[in-house]
């Protein structure tokens, strides 16, 4: 239950390669210089030379004979600003990153662009200087408003993670002045984030009296169906008596977009998990198995280490199984987890052996789920995933009557209330559930989580006839009267919506 977190990515110094890569920008290609100055032409031919084969070392004596040349400047200026942006890259990747910052900071003061400020952000983040980064990310926007949505996300997104936590006010002015200026994340797997900061950067609008800029948020939230609906379900941000635009077309709008992706790049796992995702939210599982499916068999013939984002990889093997079981295929479920424990080894397959405990005990084979526990490596698992083992284990006791186990499990989940809501069920005690569901409910830090899980959506699909019979009992906390009377004092709209969200 509840909503995946982002980890913040570790930002690392980069070769000249690595920077052109990261900012979407390449190697210029061969130009021409003006016919009155060879000096420049054979520059340019030899800096590109020396670029196109990757040497910086080599590049640095003509890219400095272009950084001021007064013919290539007047004649080409865009060509001028890429072989400057080269210069800098260079001397990051030969003399480090402080000669590199010196030498961008008089990149900006010529810049005729914003792409010299992006630049000079990333190299701030690669110099750990996250608050200068902010600084010069709000200088670019306000020098260059009409270029802003050729900001690269790497800078963007690196500065919004990197002072999100610490700098509130600081982060709220640059959402602020991304969204008067219409930046839009281009990278379609980064959309969730967006989404996640743009709801807390509509909170922060509406608590302050900021209607112009609280509006351009919800405008962009109607576009991310998972963040719409959160939105909508916050009553300090959504006003209960107007109802919600339909989520279906902007559902299907977004698989359509991340189809385009995979289809374009079909080595991109960080989108097809994204694509995932969504088509199990509309409803698709088969068509998201058959997917899934076809590009774990190119994994199989290319090797993972032809495919990007292979982080992903356990999560979609686990995925695999989970689509398996919720199109009834129960025994191939089972197969389907065993062999993604094979492909990851001893050790390495948490994430698989995690999804087929909970799918052993939802399928009513709660013994066969608690065996698992000894292939699963224990020490490995992050809080989220140890927690979610326990809730599992005290379920299986909660279904198994064995009442001290369960007891005991319940209680190593203290402070957890909302995963303590389904082994309560589990067990036949909805009173139980109930109180820790209203506790969550009243919990600030679970909010997000709470607002999707008590969203009237499409019932979650059985995986059993005893799975069944929790759904039921589930349908029916949600509705209860305490439960609904919580949901209300704590200002969370419940609206109907006709995809599946658990």
């Amino acid at each position: 239950m509840g909503l995946h977190h982002t980890r913040k990515p570790r930002l690392k110094t980069l070769t000249a390669l690595g920077f052109a890569l990261a900012l979407g920008l390449s190697a210029p290609a061969f130009a021409e210089a003006p016919a009155s100055s060879a000096g420049t032409a054979i520059a340019i031919m030899q800096a590109t030379s020396a670029l196109q084969s990757g040497d910086c070392a080599s590049a640095l004596k003509p890219l400095n004979l272009l950084w001021h040349d007064p013919y290539l400047e007047q004649n080409d200026p865009e060509l001028a600003a890429q072989f400057r942006f080269q210069l800098v890259a260079c001397t990051a990747d030969t003399q480090g990153l402080p000669a590199a910052l010196a030498l961008s900071v008089e990149n900006m003061a010529r810049a005729k662009d914003i792409s010299a400020y992006d630049l000079h952000v990333f190299l701030q983040l690669a110099s750990q200087q996250p608050l200068a980064a902010a600084a010069t990310l709000e200088a670019a926007l306000t020098r260059f408003p009409d270029q802003v949505p050729k900001l690269t996300d790497t800078t963007v997104v690196g500065v919004l993670l990197q002072i999100h936590d610490s700098q509130p006010a600081t982060t709220q002015s640059l959402l602020n002045h991304l969204e008067e200026t219409r930046w839009q994340i281009h990278t379609v797997t980064g959309r969730p984030l967006m989404g996640y900061l743009r709801l807390q950067a509509l909170r922060a609008a509406v608590k302050a009296g900021d209607t112009v800029h609280a509006e351009l948020y919800r405008a962009d939230l109607k576009t991310d169906s998972l963040f719409y609906i959160v939105s909508q379900g916050d009553g300090t941000i959504s006003d209960a008596a107007l109802a919600s635009d339909p989520i279906g077309p902007v559902l299907l709008r977004e698989i359509e977009d991340v189809k385009a992706v995979i289809t374009a790049d079909p080595a991109d796992l960080m989108a097809l998990s994204y694509l995932m995702g969504l088509e199990k939210m509309n409803g698709q599982d088969a068509l998201a198995l058959t997917q899934l499916n076809g590009i774990l068999a190119l994994v199989d013939q290319y090797g993972i280490d032809k495919f990007g984002g292979q982080h992903v990889y356990p999560d979609l093997l686990a995925e695999r199984g989970a689509l398996y079981a919720n199109v009834g295929r129960f025994n191939d479920a089972g197969k389907a987890f065993e062999d993604g424990a094979t492909r990851l080894g001893a050790g390495k397959a948490n994430d698989v052996l995690v999804a087929y405990m909970k799918f052993l005990v939802d399928n009513g084979r709660e013994k066969e789920a608690l065996a698992l526990e000894g292939r699963i490596d224990i020490a490995a698992l992050d809080g989220g995933q140890a927690a979610t083992v326990l809730a599992t284990e005290a379920c299986a006791m909660g279904y198994a009557g064995d009442t001290a186990t369960f007891a005991r499990f319940i209680g190593l989940l203290n402070g957890r209330d909302l995963l303590q809501v389904k082994p309560y069920l589990c067990a036949g005690n909805s009173d139980a559930a109930a109180k820790a569901l209203i506790s969550a409910i009243s919990n600030p830090s679970m909010r997000d989580d709470v607002i999707f899980d008590l969203q009237n959506d499409l019932p979650p699909i059985v995986l059993g006839d005893r799975d069944e019979v929790f759904v039921t009992a589930l349908e029916a906390l949600k509705g209860r009267a305490d439960v609904q009377a919580a949901a209300k004092a704590n200002n969370i709209i419940v609206r109907k919506w006709t995809v599946r969200m658990n």
